[in-house]
């Protein structure tokens, strides 16, 4: 009777199904990036407002506290796969993007934090239920759009500064 039992929890020990790469989700950390502009306020201030209108909605802009809010913006991860028979297929994200523009002693710091997050099913993610189906987890950023970001702000600034000079001749 104990040889039947075990070779019973064998079996059914072997037909656990495997864990889905899906399920590795990263955990949430806070991730901000720093960019220091050697230009005054106003420049830099105009060079964020501009690149940030250009790319995302932006949902709040308050010049004197020097921040910028953007609306939820869809699109895939830079980092986050699901794996379907051997392809890559990036997972959906939801992100928004704070920019405060501060000066530090001379120098404009300029600090963004993206706030993104993966659409999962409770199931795959073990979540608790809730009333739906699918919910909105926070993951961290791999700060490549925040770089963007910042890269072309300094594009904008260094060709004011380009223009100005040309200007001067």
């Amino acid at each position: 009777m104990k040889l039947l039992l075990l070779t019973c929890a064998l079996s059914l020990s072997s037909c656990v199904p495997p864990v889905f790469p899906e399920d590795n989700i990263p955990i949430y950390e806070e991730r901000p990036v720093y960019g220091h502009f050697n230009s005054d306020f106003t420049t830099v201030w105009e060079s964020a407002l501009q690149v940030m209108s250009d790319h995302y909605p932006i949902s709040h802009v308050d010049k004197d506290r020097g921040s910028i809010l953007t609306e939820w913006n869809l699109g895939t991860s830079d980092y986050v796969y699901n794996v379907f028979s051997g392809t890559k297929i990036p997972e959906r994200v939801r992100f928004r993007i704070r920019m405060d523009v501060r000066n530090r002693s001379g120098k404009i710091e300029v600090r963004l934090l993206l706030h993104e997050q993966m659409e999962k099913d409770v199931i795959s993610a073990n979540l608790e239920f809730t009333g739906a189906i699918y919910e909105w987890i926070d993951i961290p950023s791999s700060t490549l759009r925040e770089r963007q970001v910042l890269r072309e702000m300094l594009d904008i600034i260094e060709g004011r500064v380009q223009e100005d000079l040309d200007f001067l001749e």
